[in-house]
């Protein structure tokens, strides 16, 4: 079964981003790989060229194709590093033990067409990057953070790939600011303003049976949203959506496996102690379930000024929350 969707443009100005993935376990060419432990090693990007890097304890099989023009083989590894690290942050560890990263240097400047995929060795993600990328371009980048996650949840039937989506979503910014890439103030910037992309329209029938770009992306970011601050009130900030997403991925919960969403969810709120998972899935799986965003932002203590800039109000009730969602885990 093959799926195809597209992100659509983005109110950042962040493009479009592809995701194209398969239930059939694919073979590919062998790589030919230099093994790198922590270390870069210097080289022009060739026509086509691989090397292997080590991130977590898991390997990085990596294949550059076409003449980068520009952007250098210390740029694109550099970037690589990044997105595992930010991964590695969130997570705890790297989902799969090996990753096939397909690089293509060609098309417009910037990353785009990020592509995942289960496969026998872990994961297979292909993703191209044009030839006059700066480094400064690459830093900035989101969506090979986004693919990698994708490799730590796993694979649902197609009426649940809302939560798939909104995993990537909802966990790749804040993956960032835990690594200490991107500022908690501009995340937050970020949601606000995409957010609302996720409330139910007029038809809505829920998560389950609306596949619509923006409630498959933001609506299923709102559901682990609400699911993050919810178990945080439960377990007193305990606990987060975080310590569920990590309990279903340590439980053997990554993309090579097809899971019911009904196991993933109630594995996930085994490792927090709480229904919150479970009980938020019942309420929007069939029904709109629109959210109160504007309460929501001012319970957490976050205050969007009218060029987009973010004040946190650290008085609001759930300050403490919204500080402990970007905070890594010990």
């Amino acid at each position: 079964m093959w799926m195809l969707e597209s992100q659509g443009g983005r109110r950042d100005g962040r493009g479009y981003r592809f995701h194209l993935k398969s239930r059939v376990l694919f073979t590919i060419l062998a790589l030919g790989s230099a093994v790198v432990l922590g270390i870069f090693v210097s080289q022009p990007v060739s026509a086509i060229s691989a090397q292997t890097i080590s991130t977590c304890g898991a390997s990085i099989d990596i294949r550059f194709d076409n003449d980068s023009k520009g952007v250098s083989n210390d740029a694109l590894l550099h970037w690589i590093q990044r997105a595992s690290t930010a991964v590695c942050t969130y997570y705890g560890k790297f989902p799969v033990q090996q990753l096939r990263l397909q690089v293509h240097v060609r098309g417009n400047d910037g990353v785009h067409q990020g592509v995942t995929y289960p496969a026998d060795s872990g994961g297979l993600i292909r993703i191209s990057v044009g030839a006059s990328t700066t480094q400064a371009e690459l830093d900035k980048d989101w969506m090979l953070t986004h693919e990698m996650i994708h490799l730590a949840f796993p694979s649902m039937a197609e009426n649940h790939h809302w939560i798939e989506e909104g995993i990537s979503t909802y966990v790749e910014p804040v993956a960032r600011v835990q690594a200490g890439q991107l500022s908690a103030e501009r995340m937050w910037s970020d949601v606000v303003r995409d957010m609302p992309q996720g409330e139910p329209d007029e038809g809505d029938r829920g998560l389950d049976n609306t596949p619509t770009w923006g409630r498959t992306y933001w609506g299923g970011a709102m559901f682990c949203l609400l699911a993050d601050v919810r178990i945080r009130q439960q377990t007193h900030n305990r606990k987060g959506l975080q310590d569920a997403l990590r309990g279903i991925l340590n439980s053997g919960g990554n993309i090579t496996d097809d899971w019911e969403i009904e196991h993933a969810l109630e594995v996930g709120d085994k490792a927090t102690g709480t229904t919150v998972l479970m009980d938020l899935y019942h309420q929007m799986r069939d029904k709109p379930a629109p959210v109160d965003l504007k309460d929501l932002w001012q319970k957490l203590g976050i205050e969007r000024e009218p060029d987009g800039s973010i004040t946190f109000n650290d008085h609001a009730p759930w300050a403490n929350i919204r500080e402990a969602i970007s905070k890594p885990a010990k």
